[in-house]
């Protein structure tokens, strides 16, 4: 399989490249505004074509997160730009420069705030909440043409960020009110992403799928 990965530059990318190469796919990294990937958003097309290949997947692992109120929430644009704006951007390009091979399976990564909500992360709620109706969208217009389309919510994941912008106190009360009272690894995540985009998910298209343990959905009481 041949993939292309977006965002490949960050701890949540690079766990997924990892596990996509460990399982024998051949994978280009791309990502907004690093150099440390194979392909950059400049003379992205041309950069794009030496590989001489269409890719049978593509996903989105890339993203801006902030917190903020709507009465302060300066940066939107740019959250919005990075979060949504950037996937139609490239999807754009992939599909009118014929880059996506026929059955193409195409995952967006975006978060379990795409269906709910909480304090001060108006900017980041708005822009999730959008990709379900790209998701939706796109499946709409280019299933007919075989491509198919999927997103990945993550919960809060047990990665270094996580462990620095939450306390202990916090952490572990998201553990006590997760079924599986533990959080989920990038592996988790990488591992949903990596099925959805091989065949072996094939006849799953438009779904949205949670990664969190069970922690959004279920409460005890």
């Amino acid at each position: 399989m041949n993939a292309l990965v977006f965002g490949a530059n960050g701890t949540l990318g690079g766990v997924i490249v990892n596990l996509m190469k460990a399982t024998g796919s051949q994978v280009v990294t791309a990502s907004r505004d690093s150099s440390k990937t194979d392909v950059q958003m400049e003379n992205f097309v041309e950069q794009l074509k030496k590989f001489d290949s269409k890719f049978d997947a593509c996903v989105w692992a890339q993203g801006m997160n902030t917190s903020d109120t709507l009465a302060d929430s300066e940066d939107f644009q740019k959250v919005f730009d990075a979060n949504v704006g950037f996937i139609i951007e490239t999807l754009k390009i992939l599909l009118n420069n014929n880059l996506l091979s026929k059955n193409a399976r195409l995952v967006v990564v975006s978060s379990i705030w795409q269906e709910a909500s909480k304090t001060n992360k108006f900017s980041y709620t708005v822009s999730k909440s959008a990709l379900k109706g790209l998701v939706n969208s796109f499946v709409a217009d280019y299933s007919p043409h075989g491509l198919s389309m999927n997103a990945v919510l993550p919960g809060v994941v047990d990665t270094p960020m996580t462990r620095a912008n939450l306390s202990q106190a916090q952490i572990t009360n998201i553990e006590k009110e997760t079924p599986m009272k533990t959080l989920v690894t990038s592996e988790d995540v990488a591992r949903a992403v990596n099925w959805l985009a091989s065949s072996e998910s094939s006849g799953i298209n438009g779904q949205f799928i949670r990664v969190d343990n069970g922690w959004s959905q279920i409460r005890a009481i």
